[in-house]
């Protein structure tokens, strides 16, 4: 399959690229001092001068920095709204509803705080390790926290009822991503095993290892699994692999993990890929790390049609 491209920027001196719920995706510049704000058709939205730009978050209205103890919000205009401390390697994350959510390892908990005032709304004890980040859908109220660590580790659900904290374990270890509609969560850990599963049950729907996804070519069956794997659509699964001194992208079928066919990028060269709101599209970036490219779905699979008439734009 070759992907259609829908355009492209070069940011120089980008050091981290992630989705930013309601925007598009975030970038931080650490040489400038600044964060790169993306909509959802890969434009420049905004550009926010920022005291400190380790890590960064951003909703419709705010936009999160933070570095090894503190994390400050801002408006996009760049106007300081708070900032506080929050302990050792704080991992956050703005949500559409106007909610920080700060895991700090340190001291084992997950706050919630108000992104506008800095006010905490709830904090829960939450065991995990220092890295962690957040998947976001906006077809579900909850979001979901992914727990590294050197061993597996289980994702999160999380999300506030009635102004607390709720949590809701998943069972399976290495979350990877949700599905467009929060349906089903997808596991995928760097031993090259995948497994998709029910979220409301938590039932495995389909388990396999790489070497024996159904219709891989055998040339890739002793691929080593990248650190990105997504739901593409609710067909299709994008996995990001190495074979050799090669990046691979395949899209594989999100009911059977069946392999469905090896992207094709025109020009060569696979890269990095990140995740966005919008089912059918995902970024790559290059190996310099400064190009970042946008593609949707486009043309036949390699075993045929696209899947379903899925919206793709």
């Amino acid at each position: 399959m070759r992907p259609s491209l829908i355009n492209e920027i070069r940011v120089p001196g980008a050091r981290d690229v992630g989705p930013a719920p309601g925007v598009g995706w975030i970038v931080t510049e650490p040489a400038t001092s600044t964060v790169r704000l993306l909509d959802h058709d890969l434009r420049t939205a905004g550009r926010v001068p920022v005291p400190i730009c380790l890590r960064a978050a951003a909703s419709p209205s705010f936009v999160a920095v933070g570095d090894q103890q503190e994390v400050v919000v801002l408006d996009h205009a760049g106007g300081v709204r708070w900032r506080r401390s929050f302990g050792k390697s704080p991992r956050f994350h703005l949500d559409r509803d106007g909610v920080l959510w700060v895991h700090v390892a340190a001291a084992q908990q997950l706050l919630a705080v108000d992104a506008a005032t800095g006010e905490e709304i709830d904090r829960r004890a939450l065991a995990g390790p220092e890295f962690a980040w957040f998947i976001h859908r906006p077809a579900i109220a909850r979001t979901g926290l992914v727990l590294l660590s050197p061993d597996p580790s289980p994702g999160v659900l999380i999300g506030l009822t009635g102004g607390r904290i709720d949590l809701r374990a998943l069972r399976g270890d290495d979350l990877a991503d949700l599905s467009p509609s929060g349906a089903r969560y997808l596991t995928a850990d760097t031993e090259g095993f995948f497994s998709i599963r029910d979220v409301a049950t938590e039932s495995v729907l389909v388990h396999r290892h790489l070497g024996d996804l159904p219709d891989l070519p055998p040339e890739l069956a002793d691929g080593q699994v990248d650190s990105w794997t997504l739901f593409l659509t609710e067909e299709l699964v994008l996995v990001s692999l190495w074979s050799g001194d090669a990046s691979e992208h395949l899209l594989l079928s999100a009911h059977s993990l069946r392999c469905r066919s090896r992207v094709r990028y025109p020009g060569g060269g696979a890269g990095s890929i990140v995740g966005g709101e919008r089912p059918g599209r995902w970024l790559t970036r290059d190996r310099a790390g400064d190009l970042l490219r946008l593609w949707r779905l486009d043309g036949d699979l390699d075993d045929g049609p696209l899947p379903g008439q899925i919206a793709l734009l």
